[in-house]
């Protein structure tokens, strides 16, 4: 039987996304479940088989809303389903709402073959939305989850009825070189953690006691990003002419204050055919957490608009 360090050894050499130690994993899912547990409890929760890992995905089941396209939330680097904690009531409102956990990344999904490239990401979603047997979807993601949104709707625009992509990362500008930075620092756990909460808050536009916050959800993002190794592709930054060949709705949702994003991202935005896009002008890389009842309210009128 092999010892801990030896499982460790064997998944960094295959490129496999894991907790650097039991503790790092016990601080994020303490956090993690302490979130779940405010938000509404699931109808079902799932765990989908796909060609990369087993992804965790939690129903809740609107019973009103059998003739409308659910939602599917996929959510930003080093945060998983608990990040909705604020956005989930409104969703659910009006739709049956499916959240996944990255692949990958941290949460409660299970990596066991490494990525290739960003198709990979592309299709991992792509076959969970086929696993889960719930015809086209409205899509909607945030940061990295945001990207891959946009990179599912270039690659297999057939599943989408709508693409919401709220401060989605990559896909509309390529960031800079002080965020790849600050990233990078954020997720080296040797360091003080006040060096990674200022890095963090130097790469979403936070300011840095938001960061040091003993929240949940700050909690949680710490953890993730200093105790998970993942083997991420980024997602695809769409060149002009991918862009133009949208053609379903999208929504775009951009913070004013956002390193991530910043000022490239709104021309990107605009080349596409079929947008609504909306920017909030003193909303960080956090617009959803920040701004959860405007985009709340956005959200269920542009996805009335395209049913």
């Amino acid at each position: 039987m092999k010892t801990p360090k030896e499982k460790k050894e064997q998944r960094e050499k295959r490129g496999i996304g894991h907790f650097l130690t039991p503790s790092w994993q016990e601080q994020y899912c303490a956090a993690y479940d302490e979130l779940l547990a405010e938000m509404p409890k699931p109808t079902n929760t799932l765990d989908i088989a796909t060609s990369w890992g087993i992804v965790r995905v939690y129903e809740w089941k609107n019973k009103d809303a059998a003739d409308k396209p659910p939602v599917v939330l996929l959510p930003g680097r080093s945060s998983g389903v608990p990040m909705w904690n604020e956005n989930l009531s409104s969703m659910m409102a009006n739709h049956t709402v499916y959240a996944a956990d990255a692949l990958g990344d941290a949460g409660k999904s299970y990596q066991s073959v490494p990525f290739d490239g960003y198709v990979d990401m592309v299709n991992w979603i792509s076959e969970m939305i086929a696993e889960l047997k719930i015809g086209k979807v409205h899509l909607v993601g945030h940061s990295f989850g945001g990207g891959f949104a946009a990179n599912v709707a270039l690659g297999h625009p057939e599943q989408t009825v709508t693409v919401s992509l709220l401060e989605p990362a990559f896909a509309l500008n390529y960031p800079s070189v002080s965020i790849l930075f600050w990233a990078t620092i954020g997720s080296m756990a040797f360091l003080p953690k006040s060096w990674r909460d200022y890095a963090l808050a130097r790469m979403i536009g936070e300011e840095i006691k938001e960061m040091e916050s003993d929240a949940p959800m700050a909690r949680m993002i710490s953890a993730a990003s200093a105790g998970y190794a993942a083997y991420l592709p980024t997602p695809k930054t769409l060149s002009d002419k991918e862009i133009e060949t949208l053609t379903m709705p999208v929504y775009v949702a951009l913070g004013g204050k956002s390193p991530i994003t910043g000022k490239k991202a709104p021309k990107s935005a605009r080349k596409i055919k079929n947008a609504t896009i909306q920017i909030f002008d003193e909303a960080t890389h956090s617009l959803p957490m920040e701004y959860q009842f405007e985009i709340g309210e956005a959200l269920n009128n542009f996805w009335a608009q395209n049913e």
